[in-house]
């Protein structure tokens, strides 16, 4: 199964919607696809590394993405990332360090991604590239 089907599962189970904006536990207004794509690549963290979406969860993976690498041009993440140390430091350290031996799909093309298995994109956030599929002589 590709990792967005995977993906629409996880978030039907939780009572999310990829395409809407939640509040309050209602689909609000849909998302542009700019937008879709960034949290497409956010929920799939949430995913991977098993931060919930609750608020602390939502902390823990902001700090997570930063030691991950999450590009620069994501500024809205480096304004709220001391304020997480400000309030939960123990948290944040932890999320920080595990994402430092980690990498972010952030940098991967939308397309791609969205071909890739479960299996591909741990492999991914692992080591930092997708695995090879070599075919073995026989």
């Amino acid at each position: 199964m590709d990792i967005e089907s995977l993906l629409k599962l996880y978030m039907e189970g939780k009572g999310l919607h990829e395409e809407k904006l939640m509040l309050f536990g209602r689909p609000q207004f849909s998302i542009p696809k700019f937008f879709l794509e960034l949290f497409f690549k956010h929920d799939i963290h949430h995913m991977i590394t098993g931060f919930g979406t609750d608020l602390v969860g939502e902390l823990k993976l902001l700090c997570w993405e930063v030691g991950a690498g999450t590009p620069w041009y994501y500024a809205e993440k480096y304004i709220k990332f001391p304020l997480v140390f400000l309030f939960k430091p123990f948290t944040a350290m932890a999320a920080f360090k595990l994402g430092q031996t980690q990498y972010s799909l952030y940098d991967v093309d939308d397309g791609t991604l969205r071909s890739k298995t479960l299996q591909e994109v741990e492999h991914y956030i692992e080591f930092g590239e997708f695995p090879s599929h070599q075919v073995s002589a026989t």
